[in-house]
């Protein structure tokens, strides 16, 4: 019988599972497709500790990953034998407007990682940035391949001991009165005393789970284009969207829509016509590159934009899940977090913002009315 069992394989499943199993427990990862293909699969990677839409709680979250992650890199390459390719050469965020670059102007003074180019400044930092961009934003950041990190994390919690069940929908979580003791799935029950609900936008769906963590998909239609002949250096995030994340292999990530359309999965003319126009009119260039892909995810939105990640009110049952848009940036300490909590260890970050009991007895109201990043203030 396993120590832990994590629901999930997605980014954050896979690196919660390595993290339980480097502190000596024994972990199953109960994944219901192929670990890493959903949401993290879907993701432009980007590495950020700015958030674009407001908010900005698990900014701790991001900052301690942001310290974690060039370690983690350097492990993956050893244990996997993958390179995740993760650059850091910075974010534009572009200004098209004089009144636009005055605001700019403004957080530039007071935000010491800041800095506002205009004129030759901003040409020579991106050389392919259209004329109707008359000023940029440079902030530190990046983006990690998320399909490699994918990759090289599946291989590594293998390597490292852990058990992947595939194909394996967790239908319930089995308790004996207010304690977890394992999961119930379509190809048998697998018992544990500790249980990591991880399942992104489908958290909310597994019986026995309590509180009953207000998570839901919100599906977004993403691109990629080749981008070889254009030469874009650094991700480029629009106000509010979209972004465009160049890749080591030469591809360009554009994305996203951010529609709560349940669990349909289909990419529209409208959404690629938005994405297609609004990264046309970033970078004209772009006219002319082939279209490599198109796919959509749906991201785990949390009621309040806020991950849940901590204890919930069944004993040995954990979360780790409602990461939103950006689940990517705030992994690695996310996974520590909850090993922290799980194995009584001090966290390295404030836990109250993530405890999933804040949801106790809060009724979720319809997603239509949710807001992109999250849902309503509670």
């Amino acid at each position: 019988m396993p120590d832990a069992i994590v629901i999930g394989g997605g980014v954050i499943g896979l690196l919660s599972a390595r993290e339980l199993r480097r502190r000596g427990l024994d972990v199953t990862l109960v994944e219901r497709d192929r670990p890493g293909r959903q949401a993290s699969w879907a993701s432009a990677g980007i590495l950020s500790t700015a958030d674009r839409h407001g908010g900005g709680v698990d900014t701790a979250l991001k900052r301690r990953s942001e310290q974690l992650y060039p370690d983690l890199v350097a492990d993956l390459k050893e244990e996997s034998d993958i390179d995740p390719e993760m650059t850091y050469n910075g974010h534009v965020i572009p200004a098209f407007s004089p009144e636009q670059a005055d605001e700019f102007r403004a957080q530039a003074r007071t935000d010491p990682e800041a800095e506002l180019v205009e004129g030759a400044a901003l040409r020579s930092a991106e050389p392919s940035l259209g004329p109707n961009i008359v000023a940029g934003l440079l902030r530190p950041g990046g983006q990690i391949d998320n399909r490699r990190l994918c990759r090289a994390l599946e291989v590594a919690v293998r390597r490292a001991g852990v058990t992947l069940v595939y194909g394996a929908s967790v239908t319930e979580i089995l308790r004996e009165g207010n304690k977890v003791v394992g999961v119930r799935t379509l190809e048998g029950d697998i018992r544990a005393p500790v249980v990591v609900n991880a399942a992104g936008s489908w958290s909310r769906q597994i019986p026995g789970c309590e509180p009953a963590i207000p998570v839901v998909p919100q599906r977004g239609e993403i691109l990629a284009l080749d981008q070889s002949a254009v030469g874009l250096k650094r991700v480029v995030t629009k106000v509010p969207d979209p972004y465009l994340v160049p890749r080591a292999d030469g591809r360009l990530i554009v994305g996203a829509t951010r529609k709560y359309t349940g669990y349909n999965a289909a990419f529209t003319a409208g959404g690629v016509h938005w994405l297609l126009s609004e990264a046309i009119d970033m970078i004209p260039a772009l006219a002319e590159a082939p279209i490599v892909e198109i796919w959509t995810g749906f991201r785990p939105n949390s009621l309040d934009g806020v991950p849940s990640i901590g204890p919930g009110t069944v004993e040995g049952l954990y979360f780790a899940t409602g990461h939103g848009p950006s689940g990517i940036a705030p992994a690695p300490a996310s996974a520590e977090l909850l090993a922290d909590l799980v194995t009584g260890a001090a966290p390295k970050v404030p836990t109250e913002p993530f405890d999933p009991r804040r949801f106790v007895g809060v009724e979720m109201p319809d997603p239509s009315t949710w807001g992109v990043r999250g849902g309503l203030p509670i």
